[in-house]
């Protein structure tokens, strides 16, 4: 019965999740991931019968899982894996210990477990960088396999007059299932590969194993017990390792062309002035031809200022190239709206020049002309001014152009 609601949910959670996919699948950008983790941590929240027993600071969970997730607008995303897990629950006879100071008894009750489970997440980027804090929350199907274990032993202490004979025993449910609220920290690097290091707690739902533990002292006869329940709950952390295996980059929207009525239209044809080309008129066009340097006109573009430095010399040179992966990015550059670098395609090498400011500041845009093979187009950028060093990133795609501020100060 268990095992039927648990796929019955999972089903729903599918089914949510492919109506978002159906609804966005057009213009979301989307990364496809397979990877895996390594956990380990500790069993927390035992619960006892009586104080007999106790659950020593330390009983240890290590574990592994494998998964595949499907990332959407580099904001959130979902993940279905599985795992196998070992635990230890290690106790200790508070009595005895009271008894004989310099000895103890030491319980470990030992299982494996393997799990499937579903999860979703959330990222949120850290200013200009490659680093994200996420949430997590996962919803976990463990199976212990229905099973009874039991273990006893005799001792004697005969300084202390102590004989007595232990007996402990642990019965596992067949399955439980368990919420999984996790945050931690992620780092894009390489193709877009992820790094990850989390806390997650594991709130089991219902119980996973019982176990009951029996004292009987040899010389007078009587026994003590005590019980525990666990519902597998631990505290650990995570090492994951992701590699994007596929990725569609955010498809923009093109723009609608503009209907023009032919009315609008006027085409005005007539003579032109004798002495228009005249040099001796002293009007019309000169010997020498005059530079006109071409104006910056934003497309439409939204502009987000992601930097700001301030500088203390007119003149600075400028470093740029692909920031991590080189995958085709073509951009322009803007200075104070006019263009100093046309089509250019960044490349792992760093192309340099040198700029001449105003005092002020002065507006430094990264324009787009694609978004190569990873979205967004990012380039990465040093600002030299004598000795001294400016390290930045810009980034933009094709709605929007990332700006560095220059205050430049004599």
């Amino acid at each position: 019965m268990q095992s039927t609601t648990q796929l019955l949910l999972l089903k729903r959670v599918l089914f949510i999740f492919i109506l978002v996919l159906s609804q966005h699948s057009l213009y979301s950008q989307f990364e496809l991931y397979a990877g895996g983790e390594l956990i380990g941590g500790t069993m927390t929240g035992s619960q006892f019968n009586s104080d007999l027993l106790e659950q020593k600071n330390y009983s240890p969970v290590l574990g592994g899982q494998l998964n595949v997730s499907i990332r959407m607008f580099d904001v959130f995303a979902i993940e279905a894996g599985i795992g196998q897990h070992w635990n230890r629950v290690r106790l200790r006879d508070n009595d005895f210990e009271q008894q004989a100071e310099d000895f103890s008894i030491d319980i470990k009750n030992t299982n494996y477990y393997w799990n499937y489970y579903i999860a979703l997440s959330a990222f949120v980027k850290i200013k200009q960088t490659d680093t994200y804090f996420y949430g997590k929350f996962a919803l976990s199907f463990n199976n212990y396999g229905e099973s009874s274990v039991n273990d006893q032993s005799s001792f004697a202490i005969s300084s202390l007059s102590i004989d007595r004979t232990l007996d402990y025993t642990s019965n596992y449910r067949a399955t439980n299932y368990s919420l999984i609220p996790e945050v931690g920290i992620q780092h894009k690097f390489f193709k877009g590969n992820t790094l990850g290091l989390g806390i997650r707690y594991n709130i089991g739902q219902s119980t996973a194993f019982e176990s009951e533990y029996t004292a009987t002292d040899n010389i007078s006869g009587q026994s003590t017990t005590d019980g525990l329940t666990s519902k597998g709950n631990n505290l650990t952390f995570t090492l994951s390792y992701n590699i994007r295996l596929y990725h569609i980059p955010e498809r923009e929207k093109k723009p609608k062309k503009k209907k023009v009525k032919t009315d609008d239209i006027a085409i005005d044809v007539s003579k032109q002035d004798e002495d228009e080309d005249d040099p001796s008129t002293g009007s019309g066009t000169s010997e020498e031809p005059v530079v006109h340097k071409k104006k910056y006109e934003d497309e439409g573009r939204k502009m987000m200022v992601s930097e700001r430095i301030k500088v203390h010399s007119n003149k600075v040179k400028i470093l740029i190239w692909d920031h991590q992966t080189v995958d085709g990015d073509r951009v322009s550059l803007v200075l104070n709206d006019e263009w100093i670098l046309e089509n250019y395609t960044l490349k792992k090498e760093k192309y340099e020049m040198e700029v001449e400011l105003v005092e002020g500041v002065n507006t430094f845009v990264l324009h787009a002309l694609n978004l190569g093979k990873v979205s967004p187009n990012t380039a990465a950028f040093i600002v030299i001014e004598g000795d001294k060093e400016h390290r930045l990133t810009l980034q933009s795609n094709m709605k929007r152009s990332g700006i560095l501020e220059i205050n430049y100060k004599p």
